[in-house]
């Protein structure tokens, strides 16, 4: 008898068990089979991750579930499930999950890019939407761009004239750093001549700003556990220090910004105000938008010039857009960006086909939701493909051509209501630096195409080849030969007397 009943109760759980498991199944997004304990992270480490991503989706469909380590995940790859996460669903989706480095980097999320959605969140995204990002604060400091932009074309041409490849990143980090840290914080550190920094100290924290690019990208454990295995982590004592160092320069900053008489308020002396006493809420914000801020502008201007310098039909035709509205005794203004429609069809398409940030990624946070119509627990982590949505055939035609006359006659737009084309992303977390980025990366554009002729070094090829770290990079640094094709006045006078 009790041999009968201990049948009967096992078969009773094996069968509940199993019910479990299929109506789970059926309720979950299909997925590729994963391994215990580290769930898909071995199937993602074979390629680029958006590559990796993309395969997954053309196997398994737009939606996908999967597993990170420990926490559970769903990939979507398809416009109409992005549209659904940022619109209908977003306020089920509003916080970016867990990461050590926005713990221990990020000030304990207290900046914008690492705060759980909440009041505080709210109130720094209204700060930089309605004080630090606004159309006057960003013409507030176009003098900044326009002094860089004068030491990046005047290095440009030396090199030029020394008939020498040029290092374009190298040359890029360096326009963008300055131009950053004096909007931020009106420093100027680095030299076009020699890229080296003013003082040993910020030479130190822009190799520490390189140092948590590297880290943002990195497998950590505790990024893959539930939170109470995080104290496994045996990252955490090196990201520990690496504030401790980051901090000590931010606040040498800060007491010089509050023993200051300028006139001009830069960006840290509205954080300072809006913050008071809370001065590491300063220093996050700070932090964030340097980090942000420099390797993306640098990311998006290399593809771009990589890819009109492998379709001379389009470099040609936008000098002569540039020629048309400029002529050839000066430089591009700001005044003259609104004039310069194809220049922002390439921008357009060249956001497309080399999304500066390839994926984008939220947690399902209070209630479980759905997507898709397939139920979607509390905590899971959600990926939305970016690069897959900019070269699904589906909605581009020919998605690896690099064309920009598709977006001549197109109403999709870059600013995040267009869900084919997300580089900024959508919803809540929409990058709010976004007017900043364009008009920079603008400015930068149209100079370096009207004032130079651009090719590849005699007898080599330019690998277009993409590597994920904190962005997606190009793997082989452009190294392009440059030479001046305007009249020499816009070289010589125009370059220090028209920008400054």
């Amino acid at each position: 008898m009790d041999l009968t009943l201990s049948v009967v109760v096992s078969s009773l759980l094996l069968l509940f068990i199993l019910a479990v498991v299929i109506i789970s199944y059926k309720t979950s997004p299909p997925g590729p089979w994963g391994l215990p304990l580290i769930g898909h992270l071995h199937l993602l480490a074979r390629m680029p991750l958006h590559r990796a991503l993309q395969s997954m989706s053309q196997k398994h469909g737009p939606i996908v579930s999967l597993s990170l380590g420990m926490r559970p995940a769903i990939l979507i790859s398809a416009p109409a499930l992005a549209r659904e996460l940022f619109t209908s669903q977003d306020v089920n989706f509003p916080s970016k999950p867990y990461t050590s480095v926005s713990e221990h980097i990020g000030y304990n999320f207290r900046s914008i890019g690492t705060a759980p959605y909440g009041e505080y969140y709210s109130s720094i995204r209204k700060l930089c939407l309605t004080e630090l990002f606004t159309a006057r604060n960003i013409d507030s400091f176009s003098w900044i761009r326009r002094e860089e932009l004068s030491h990046l074309l005047s290095a440009i041409l030396s090199r030029a004239s020394h008939g020498q490849a040029l290092d374009l990143r190298k040359t890029l980090s360096v326009f963008t750093f300055n131009s950053i840290t004096g909007a931020l914080m009106s420093k100027r550190y680095l030299s076009h001549d020699t890229g080296a920094a003013s003082s040993k100290e910020a030479m130190e924290f822009k190799n520490w700003l390189i140092e948590v690019l590297q880290l943002v990208m990195e497998p950590s454990l505790s990024n893959f556990v539930p939170w109470y295995l995080r104290w496994l982590d045996w990252k955490t004592p090196g990201l520990r220090r690496l504030h401790a160092k980051l901090d000590k320069f931010l606040q040498m900053v800060v007491e010089e910004h509050k023993k200051s008489t300028r006139e001009q308020k830069d960006f840290l002396d509205i954080l300072l105000k809006a913050f008071g006493e809370e001065e590491a809420y300063a220093k996050a914000n700070l932090l964030d938008l340097m980090v942000a801020g420099t390797e993306t502008s640098v990311t998006g201007t290399e593809w771009l010039m990589a890819a009109v310098i492998q379709e001379p039909r389009i470099l040609k035709k936008a000098q002569q857009e540039l020629h048309d509205a400029v002529g050839n005794r000066r430089m591009v203004q700001e005044s003259d960006l609104s004039k310069l429609g194809y220049l922002d069809a390439i921008i357009k398409e060249s956001l497309r086909r080399y999304p500066i940030v390839p994926i984008y990624i939220r947690e399902c946070q209070g209630q479980a939701s759905k997507l898709g119509g397939y139920d979607v627990p509390k905590g899971t982590i959600v990926i939305v493909n970016s690069w897959a949505l900019g070269m699904d055939p589906v909605v581009w035609e020919n998605p690896t051509q690099f064309l920009p006359e598709r977006f001549l006659a197109s109403s999709i737009d870059i600013k995040g209501q267009d869900f084919e084309l997300l580089p900024f992303g959508s919803g809540r977390r929409r990058c709010p630096g976004m007017p900043l980025g364009l008009r920079t990366m603008k400015l930068l554009v149209a100079n370096l195409i009207h004032g130079f002729d651009w090719s590849v070094e005699p007898g080599k090829i330019q690998s277009m080849e993409d590597c994920f770290k904190s962005t997606c990079i190009m793997k082989h640094p452009l190294r392009p030969v440059v030479t001046p094709r305007l009249h020499k006045d816009a070289y010589t006078t125009q370059i220090h007397d028209f920008f400054i």
